[in-house]
């Protein structure tokens, strides 16, 4: 391996703080969130339970983090790759929810963006650096899933927010115009999903499994929540959560590595 750099352990410790600071500002400064989004309810905000995703998500990033600062961990090639996104992702968090909740809707959202790219860059990279043949117990059961399910809910996370931020600025929040709208976000964000987990599977499948979860999750909360107030918002819903279980379980396979040592074909 390379050898430790400092910028290495500028890494290591901007994980740590940055963590530190996403628990701080989500269940201090951001306890007010769930009042708010009330507020601006639009015909894509999940039921109320399916925020309670952020347990698993925050656990598994903490550890991650703590993993990631390691002595042993510092010169690891998969934390250089992905560790500033990380990092990254984890301020964008806190960040928003000090936007949210002095009511800076459109600060809010473009954070919330901000933090939908460095998650992805994470997931990306990860998927790319820790092939199924090369990666570790750690970066399966630990590293995969825990950029998988905070890059998932963000994902669902930047669509709820963009239309309760419309609404915020004066759209109506029910009407057809407003199912429409509704529906062709819930569209936009299950063909972002599709995507992401057909680039993502020749990586370590516990990514591209957790990312499809938390998107599941978030899917099926839409339904929960609209299935008495817009059938045509439910459906959209459905059609994304087939959609995402076509990625995931339908006939797409990752290209094969080639086996080490094996001379190429002339």
């Amino acid at each position: 391996m390379d050898q430790p750099r400092l910028s290495d352990i500028a890494r290591q410790f901007a994980n740590i703080f940055a963590f530190i600071f996403q628990i701080y500002a989500s269940y201090v400064v951001g306890s007010s969130v769930g009042t708010i989004a009330q507020e601006f309810r639009s015909l894509v905000f999940p039921a109320t339970y399916a925020f309670s995703i952020w347990g698993p998500i925050f656990i598994l990033c903490g550890v991650y983090a703590i993993y990631q600062a390691l002595p042993a961990q510092r010169e690891n090639p998969i934390f250089r790759a992905i560790g500033w996104w990380t990092a990254g992702a984890f301020i964008a968090n806190g960040a928003w929810s000090y936007a949210y909740t002095n009511r800076q809707f459109i600060l809010a959202q473009v954070i919330i963006l901000a933090g939908f790219l460095c998650a992805a860059g994470a997931y990306i990279r990860f998927a790319r650096v820790a092939s199924p043949s090369r990666a570790t117990r750690i970066d399966t059961q630990l590293v995969g899933p825990a950029l998988g399910l905070l890059f998932g809910w963000i994902t669902a996370a930047n669509v709820v927010g963009l239309a309760s931020t419309l609404i915020a600025q004066g759209l109506n929040a029910d009407g057809q115009g407003a199912e429409v709208g509704a529906s062709a976000l819930l569209l936009f964000g299950g063909a972002v999903a599709f995507f992401v987990i057909l680039l993502s599977k020749q990586g370590p499948a516990s990514a591209w499994i957790a990312y499809g979860a938390a998107v599941l999750w978030a899917l099926v909360a839409v339904i929960v929540e609209q299935r008495n107030d817009s059938v045509l918002t439910s459906a959209t819903a459905v059609v994304c959560g087939l959609l995402v279980l076509l990625a995931m379980f339908g006939p797409w396979a990752a290209p094969a590595e080639p086996l080490r040592g094996q001379a190429s074909a002339t």
